[in-house]
């Protein structure tokens, strides 16, 4: 009986040890499970943060790649479009009647009343307008700013009529300009010959002279005669004269 208690005892102890190590062992496995997944995650994790990166730089890549592909007086008559709600074809049809002024990167549109402002910066195209308000229409006091990659995305389909219409503003300017200069050089030389046509011519005349003039005269004349003087003048005289005339020893004939 003793023997048989014995062997229960040994037997349960046993039994109690496997059961320890049996959760031992399940321990270490659900452990070295969590460890696994947890290694998987941040591969997985770090794999995804890598592809995010290169995705993130060929993205920036391709819209900096698409911006270059505009200039800045694109991208002033894109900003425009916008503001306006029109299409280039829209604007083309109203091209001839467009005014278009150039100081550097900044760009001037009006059709002969209100003017609209772009200012092209590197990422941006800023706006100054007219914009109404309730005791009328206002002077600059619009403002807005549009994204050159917003601008690309919605217009840049719309490039060849684009082109079309810079080149006849561009064109129309220039042509403005050479007009302008022409006018002022034309003022400058009839200013000259206007000067040199004003010229006073002051002459002195002691004794018995006579003096013979044939000829267009243009200008102020003052003359001071002195004695014996016969005076002929054959032709179209203009002149502003003031003449001062002293009779010595004769009569004077003018």
């Amino acid at each position: 009986m003793k023997k048989l208690r014995s062997f229960y005892k040994v037997l349960i102890a046993l039994l109690v040890l496997l059961f320890v190590e049996f959760g031992v062992l399940l321990v270490s496995l659900s452990l070295a499970d969590r460890g696994s997944k947890q290694t998987d995650t941040n591969s997985t994790n770090a794999e995804n943060s890598s592809l995010k990166a290169k995705n993130s730089s060929l993205k920036a890549k391709k819209n900096s790649e698409k911006q270059a592909k505009y200039s800045n007086q694109e991208y002033a008559l894109m900003a425009y479009l916008k503001l306006q709600g029109q299409t280039a074809n829209e604007l083309k049809q109203n091209k001839d009647n467009m005014n278009w002024k150039q100081d550097n990167n900044k760009f001037t549109i009006d059709f002969g009343a209100h003017a609209t402002l772009m200012t092209v910066t590197d990422k941006q195209v800023q706006l100054t307008y007219d914009k109404s308000t309730e005791e009328g229409m206002g002077q600059g006091n619009g403002h807005k700013v549009y994204t050159k990659q917003e601008l690309a995305e919605e217009f840049g389909n719309q490039k060849s009529t684009l082109d079309e219409i810079l080149d006849t503003v561009n064109e129309n300017s220039n042509n403005s300009s050479n007009t302008q200069s022409s006018a002022q050089n034309n003022q400058s030389q009839n200013n000259t010959a206007n000067q040199a046509n004003n010229t006073t011519y002051s002459s002195s005349t002691t004794g018995n002279t006579t003096t013979t003039t044939t000829g267009t005269t243009t200008g102020n004349t003052t003359a001071t005669t002195t004695g014996n003087t016969t005076t002929t003048t054959t032709g179209n005289t203009t002149s502003n004269s003031d003449q001062d005339a002293t009779t010595t020893n004769g009569g004077t004939t003018d």
